[in-house]
């Protein structure tokens, strides 16, 4: 129960938040095709019927929670550290839970406000996720399902730990450049160069946890 009540915040801005979208959907035309990928310079190149956005948008952040909320159920890594996972876990759904209610919230209201705005929400929105994830990093503890998660770090606890202080820096610079990206003219050489430095940010730790076990091998 009590698990259940630490993860109450997310799932009343779940409902909040599904209750908005279909209200949302109810007032875009029926055959109004949305916003549904963008590329690395920002342009759409992907769209959705109505209902197939407004399917997703229920669906994924509903996915998200329950992925967190069963978390002790399906990890065999819960019981050994399950009070570091109830500090972190409830917060980590509720931040997921809202950044991706944003994305879609803006994916529906797109026809009404698409062409008004000139920066980038989608880069913005995840940018500020990549950095609030950079402070979550240090304090996750080792499993197999969330996280930066190469076969070093989840095989040894010393690497896991040094993968992900690395990762929060990483993350942290990762997501100022991408809310940088987000201000940045739409088809610019700029925009691309930022992503790519987002990309290396990304991926950096996951080299940063295969040196640290060829370091240790050795």
């Amino acid at each position: 129960m009590k698990h259940i009540k630490n993860h109450l915040p997310a799932l009343i801005l779940l409902l909040v938040y599904s209750a908005i979208a279909i209200v949302l959907f109810f007032q875009v035309p029926a055959d109004t095709r949305l916003p549904f990928h963008w590329d690395i310079k920002g342009e759409v190149d992907g769209y959705a019927s109505a209902g197939g956005a407004l399917t997703f948008a229920l669906l994924f952040p509903t996915a998200l929670f329950l992925l967190f909320l069963l978390m002790p159920y399906y990890s065999p890594k819960y019981r050994d550290q399950a009070e570091r996972f109830e500090k972190i876990l409830p917060k980590m759904n509720f931040l997921m839970v809202f950044f991706f209610a944003l994305i879609n919230l803006y994916i529906l209201a797109y026809p009404m406000i698409g062409d008004k705005i000139k920066i980038n929400f989608i880069f913005l929105i995840l940018g500020f996720m990549f950095a609030f994830l950079g402070n979550f990093m240090p304090k996750l503890p080792r499993n197999f399902f969330i996280g930066i998660r190469t076969p070093w770090s989840i095989s040894d606890e010393d690497n896991w730990y040094h993968t992900h202080r690395v990762g929060a820096k990483t993350f942290l610079i990762g997501g100022i450049l991408m809310m940088i990206a987000g201000f940045v003219p739409q088809n610019s050489t700029l925009a691309v160069a930022v992503f790519i430095l987002v990309l290396i940010a990304a991926l950096y730790p996951v080299l940063y946890s295969f040196i640290l076990f060829k370091k240790k091998v050795e």
